[in-house]
């Protein structure tokens, strides 16, 4: 499953992850956020993660 990380700067979604690394030092990403435009370097660790959306993972049995 991606893991979808937030911007430090605005905030929104920046980029996906396939998981946290659990070195001493944490990975850093340095790019250009595709919502604000900006240079920006984000860890990847479990506070940059974006909440799960609601129903995001359900899936949905429509009856006939």
């Amino acid at each position: 499953m991606d893991i979808p990380m937030r911007c430090p700067n605005c905030g929104k979604r920046a980029f996906d992850t396939s998981g946290f690394h659990s070195t001493i030092q944490p990975l850093e990403i340095s790019l250009k956020c595709p919502q604000c435009g900006r240079i920006v370097r984000v860890p990847i660790v479990r506070d940059r993660c974006l909440p799960n959306r609601k129903g995001g993972n359900h899936v949905h049995i429509i009856n006939k």
